[in-house]
């Protein structure tokens, strides 16, 4: 039991995630409802039906989107960097609990928050990068369904209408987007802490730590400005894969760095 990992502030991205999961099935539901709304078009008491409903699912949709973007998620970040900053300084700022998972050597300082959030760097850019490949493939699927339907010159205006409303007004480029950034912005930011560490070795002066605080400032900016949920399930999926990659970058790297 004792070697067994412990995040309690994983509660917090759990609740983000299961809240999540319905804000999806209410975005599904009000696709589904506005096209329901355009084919029955012609059954007026059940038009005006399917009407509230649309408005209703998709109201309901903008409050639970936005409870997890701007309240939830923003919660559950920001409980993970007091921990951030806990385990790097040695210093309980909260009653959390945690347990491996940061694992690295270093003693309390600038250096072993540099390399926290190096570790950290390197999972966002593995979740970020299997996430986004199935964003692409929806975004990209809806970008081609609105395409063919605006060639097709006897498509009624009404259902383009519809598809666009979905694709541009629902977040739904804007978030693959913002993936996107934070996984390019996660992988510079993993070769600029490699080629630090690398050129520092046990020289660690003020000058380094500067800029050691200078990538962990930007880190936290684009993960805190971009707003992504990093899925849970594939963290979990390439936990002990990406975790063999860290163990081999602390070997090549962090021999000398104390």
């Amino acid at each position: 039991m004792l070697n067994e990992r412990v995040d309690t502030i994983d509660s917090y991205f759990t609740k983000v995630s299961s809240i999540n999961t319905i804000s999806n099935w209410l975005f599904v539901l009000s696709i589904v409802c506005s096209f329901a709304v355009f084919f029955s078009s012609d059954i007026t008491w059940l038009n005006s039906t399917l009407n509230i409903v649309f408005i209703v699912v998709t109201v309901l949709y903008v409050v639970v989107s936005n409870w997890v973007s701007l309240f939830l998620l923003r919660n559950a970040q920001s409980k993970r960097r007091v921990h951030l900053l806990s385990n790097s300084f040695g210093i309980k700022l909260d009653d959390e609990e945690t347990y491996r998972y940061y694992n690295n050597p270093q003693s309390p300082s600038v250096i072993r928050l540099g390399v926290n959030v190096f570790e950290n760097t390197l999972f966002t850019l593995r979740v970020t990068e299997e996430m986004a490949k199935r964003e692409r493939v929806k975004s990209i699927l809806y970008l081609f369904v609105l395409l063919v339907l605006i060639l097709i010159r006897k498509t009624d205006l009404d259902l383009i209408a519809i598809v666009a409303q979905t694709v541009f007004t629902t977040g739904l480029i804007t978030n693959w987007i913002k993936l996107e950034l934070l996984r390019i912005s996660s992988d510079r930011l993993l070769v600029e802490f490699r080629q630090l560490f690398l050129t520092a070795e046990s020289n660690i002066n003020n000058k380094v730590k500067t800029l050691i605080l200078s990538l962990v400032f930007r880190y936290e900016s684009s993960v805190a400005s971009m707003g992504v949920h990093l899925s849970s399930k594939i963290f979990h999926k390439l936990n002990s894969e990406v975790t063999a990659e860290w163990e081999t970058i602390k070997r090549n790297i962090f021999s000398s760095v104390e």
